[in-house]
């Protein structure tokens, strides 16, 4: 990248020596009072292909939040996501990074032999140890096809071996434009930038992993996919009681049974068992509470008598001392049962709810 010593926002150091960040805050100073005078540091091609796909990214990362916040309407699990993505983003940057300096490498083919004249400074610290040291990025002046050019790569760090003032350095330029080159030949930045990549990768699917396999997460988060996941559940159970064939090969009628095993209630069971004599009549089926019971003195019958209905003609409901069954002997008024009735026949049906259960 061409380089101007006048670029707003940047300090250029003609010293190889430590600065200490009184002296950078001094010429900070003179940066604020001269900088509206200055041109603006233009924008490397490396810095430009990341700022875009960081936008895009970002962009991406948000409408996938959106997407899932008007599936699930959960907006806990949407963050939740959304922070997930934050990872992978930051893992796909690394990426395209080591790329982008891959072309960078590749385009600048032609070795030439350049002098540091300076440094370009960005950032500030204290010169007392080495990894608080200002931020460097060397600036060369070399000659190339005919012309004197001076130009720095925009990277800056205070880790990589800085070449020396005034010592010929070889560096090498891009024929296609001389002014972008590469000074530093060792990849530790690209390495660097892999383990973070794998790092952030690894990381956030492990995270989403996690997150999707935690039922319990999951059902507090998201409501309406405990719901649905309820609703599943009982097409399960569902499907398996349909599973059980209608008629055995003899003909004969098989009912539907709950998960305790009692008889199910369904349209099938009425039609074919119940009212078969009447396939073509239309039964009412309820639920009725005893009223009250009574028992002949020698218990020869039985009566119960059901709150009114009015879905229903009769209230009372008789047994002999032969058809009793233990449960009617126990019957206590608020006992419910299950009573069906076919109204344009006046024939009526009585169901125990403890071997019966409604669909």
């Amino acid at each position: 990248m061409r380089y101007n010593p006048n670029y707003r926002g940047q300090i250029f150091y003609d010293s190889a020596n430590s600065i200490g960040i009184d002296e950078v805050l001094h010429l900070l100073m003179q940066e604020l009072k001269t900088r509206e005078f200055k041109e603006k540091m233009p924008k490397t091609k490396e810095t430009k292909i990341l700022l875009y796909s960081l936008l895009g990214l970002s962009v991406l990362n948000l409408f996938v939040m959106a997407l899932i916040w008007i599936f699930t309407r959960s907006l806990a699990y949407s963050i939740v996501i959304m922070l997930i993505g934050a990872f992978y983003v930051v893992g796909i940057m690394c990426i395209i990074a080591t790329v982008t300096l891959n072309i960078t490498r590749k385009a600048c083919s032609d070795p030439v032999e350049a002098v540091c004249i300076g440094y370009s400074l960005s950032g500030g610290g204290s010169s007392r140890n080495y990894g608080g040291r200002i931020m460097r990025s060397p600036v060369f002046q070399y000659e190339y096809q005919g012309y004197k050019w001076t130009a720095f790569d925009g990277t800056y760090d205070n880790f990589s071996q800085l070449p020396m003032m005034g010592v010929p350095t070889k560096i090498l330029v891009n024929p296609s434009d001389p002014e972008e080159l590469i000074w530093n030949f060792k990849k530790g930045r690209e390495r660097f930038l892999i383990l973070g990549a794998a790092f952030a990768i690894v990381l956030s699917s492990a995270i989403l992993f996690i997150v999707q396999n935690d039922e319990k997460f999951l059902n507090s988060v998201i409501p309406a996919r405990a719901v649905l996941v309820e609703a599943q559940e009982n097409a399960e159970k569902t499907s398996e009681i349909v599973s059980v064939p209608e008629f055995t090969s003899e003909g004969e009628y098989v009912p539907k049974v709950s998960d305790d095993g009692r008889i199910i209630l369904d349209d099938r069971y009425m039609k074919n068992v119940v009212w078969a004599a009447y396939p073509d009549s239309e039964y009412i089926l309820k639920v009725r509470k005893v009223k009250e019971l009574e028992i002949a003195d020698d218990q020869s019958f039985y009566v119960l008598y059901f709150e009114p209905d009015p879905d229903f003609s009769d209230t009372e409901w008789f047994y002999t001392q032969d058809d009793v069954t233990a449960e009617v002997k126990n019957v206590k008024p608020g006992d419910e049962f299950y009573y069906s009735e076919v109204p344009e026949k006046g024939a009526s049906w009585i169901f125990s709810t403890k071997e019966y259960v409604l669909p």
